[in-house]
């Protein structure tokens, strides 16, 4: 008795606290589908001045429940230290700070995951797998570094080596200020300065507070686009960087693995059509296809 008392106990708990994930079957039959984005987190996922939720991963996502005949739901995420908390608190453990009765809450699928075969094959301390509770999959954009630059301040930023020479504003707790301040035996340390935000060091360049930003492409890229007159976008090579392009992908509760084919099937006419391409231009976004789908690109709708 006492152990079938602990089963239904065990039962009830997950019941009552949400954990439980949706399968493919269940979005269908609910006509709705969770999709976690990041919070604040232009051009990718943000608010716009009238409130409505917006970015090329929240467009992506409305694109992706068309495709499979449902209706989208926003989730949005606060980052957490890393992207394995990310991961443990939006799609297999769920997360209770945002309810309003203590239910975990959680989507069926999160954007913006590495989509990298070393980080999914991770091994933790003990040797065991690191993310065998989740699948990630389906990578949907590339991404690299870029710099920005001001033309009154900067003639061009052809080399890394202009960055010692230049106020360089760049994002705190970000691969660029680690970059800065330890590259080269830290030759670029005293040209590094950290602000709040990408957006931040942007609109210091703006000011004269620095002359040139560093940062990922698309935010630069987005940023750039809308002052095209007071910036200057260049794509220099970053020697000690490591890898000059990654991509970024979905991940799913690794138990529902046909949700995550649904969506491939979903996502790859996207790409191989060009409307992505012409999604990110919508942002002021470079478009780089990831590399599981160049073999499918055709010059045309690359265009």
């Amino acid at each position: 008795m006492t152990h079938w008392r602990r089963i239904i106990l065990l039962g009830l708990t997950l019941f009552s606290t949400g954990i439980a994930a949706r399968s493919y079957d269940q979005i269908i039959e609910d006509g709705t589908i969770t999709v976690a984005v990041y919070r604040d987190f232009a051009p990718y996922s943000y608010k716009d001045a009238n409130g409505e939720a917006t970015g090329f991963d929240v467009e992506l996502a409305r694109l992706l429940a068309k495709g499979l005949g449902v209706k989208p739901d926003i989730h949005w995420m606060t980052p957490d230290e890393t992207v394995d908390d990310d991961m443990r608190n939006h799609l297999w453990k769920g997360s209770n700070l945002t309810s309003e009765d203590g239910r975990r809450i959680k989507a069926d699928v999160m954007m913006r995951v590495p989509y990298d075969r070393a980080y999914s094959t991770q091994r933790d301390d003990v040797g065991l797998p690191a993310h065998e509770r989740v699948h990630m999959f389906a990578p949907y954009q590339r991404e690299r570094w870029l710099v920005a630059y001001s033309p009154d301040r900067v003639n061009q930023v052809d080399t890394v080596a202009r960055l010692q020479y230049h106020p360089v504003g760049v994002e705190v707790d970000s691969i660029p200020q680690f970059y800065l301040t330890t590259a080269f035996g830290g030759r670029f340390r005293n040209k590094s300065h950290s602000f709040p935000s990408i957006a931040d060091a942007f609109n210091a360049m703006s000011r004269g507070e620095v002359d040139i930003v560093m940062g990922m492409a698309s935010q630069l890229q987005w940023l750039h686009a809308q002052t095209p007159e007071k910036s200057r976008l260049s794509g220099i090579p970053f020697p000690m960087l490591g890898k000059p392009f990654w991509e970024l992908g979905m991940a799913v509760d690794s138990h529902y693995r046909q949700l995550s084919y649904a969506l491939e099937d979903a996502l790859t006419p996207l790409i191989v059509s060009g409307e992505l391409t012409t999604l990110a231009g919508k942002y002021g976004i470079e478009y780089l296809v990831p590399e599981l789908y160049a073999g499918l690109i055709t010059d045309e709708s690359a265009q």
